[in-house]
């Protein structure tokens, strides 16, 4: 451990970036192992690469030194983490539905193409007055359920899908969840902007997301509905009521999976960007 090559890591810490050049195929030629210090001995030095600990032995080391740290790939984390005041779209980012392909299922039986079914739904006027507060969830799930027997589907049959329909609610989606839990542990202002259902509340709760609620902001209580203009000033009045104080447009960072939703919010003066998983 003493060794000249070796002298860079003799202060760093266990968990540090490091790169450690040595030698292979009888000190023939040298290659670099970059990753996190494990253990620097008198031995050996080990470097864990990508879940993989690779042991060196210190008479083939032919430099080591402590290097930064990974740049963040996840561009949506990153973006996020720069934030006066952060906000989230729900559906496609925070959680994901029909994770077990009971609905994808279900519109085969039916006769739909994938996402058929749901076309069918978002396509009535019970689901535009929803997600606006001007109509409650169980009228939509009945509108569909009639729609679907005035088309020709059996009653019976038109009663189960609407039962698998609404029994999913959702899953979450791990890194996204992560990654607000951190923000809100950091301190960071954080929302959750979602053209949402009187229902949302419950279907959070069931699923775990219910530590969520506090920083809910649904359409469906604001009144107006991304990506209309005015959803987005509602929302950013709720903000600052919520907050206390006056938050300049430009400190919010918000990420929606839809480029309409994006668009919108950048017309409104939000930063914002399309969300990517890592």
């Amino acid at each position: 451990m003493s060794t000249p090559a070796l002298h860079r890591l003799a202060r760093v810490r266990p968990g540090s970036r490091v790169v450690v050049r040595h030698l292979i195929e009888g000190g023939e030629r040298a290659t670099d192992v970059l990753g996190e210090l494990v253990k620097l001995g008198e031995v050996e030095v080990v470097v864990e690469r990508r879940g993989e600990r690779i042991a060196i032995p210190v008479a083939d080391v032919v430099i080591a030194k402590e290097v930064p740290p990974a740049p963040d790939r996840w561009r949506v984390a990153a973006f996020l983490r720069r934030a006066g005041v952060a906000v989230l779209d729900l559906d496609g980012v925070i959680r994901t539905f029909d994770e077990s392909g009971a609905v994808a299922a279900m519109e085969t039986r039916l006769g739909f193409r994938q996402g058929g079914f749901m076309g069918l739904a978002f396509g009535l006027p019970e689901a535009s007055a929803m997600v606006v507060g001007k109509a409650r969830y169980a009228e939509w799930a009945a509108a569909v359920r009639a729609r679907l027997i005035s088309d020709g589907h059996p009653e019976e049959a038109a009663e189960a899908a609407i039962a698998t329909w609404t029994s999913d609610h959702g899953s979450p989606i791990a890194p996204t969840v992560e990654l607000v839990d951190g923000l809100l542990a950091a301190g960071t202002p954080t929302f959750v902007f979602t053209n949402g259902t009187d229902r949302v509340p419950t279907e959070l709760e069931r699923i775990g997301l219910g530590h969520l609620l506090p920083h809910l902001l649904n359409a469906a209580d604001l009144g107006f509905a991304k990506p209309a203009p005015e959803s987005y000033a509602v929302a950013h009045a709720e903000i600052e009521r919520r907050l206390g104080r006056r938050v300049g447009v430009g400190e919010v960072h918000f990420t929606d999976d839809r480029p309409s939703n994006v668009d919108a919010a950048r017309e409104f003066g939000w930063q914002a960007r399309v969300f990517t998983l890592p």
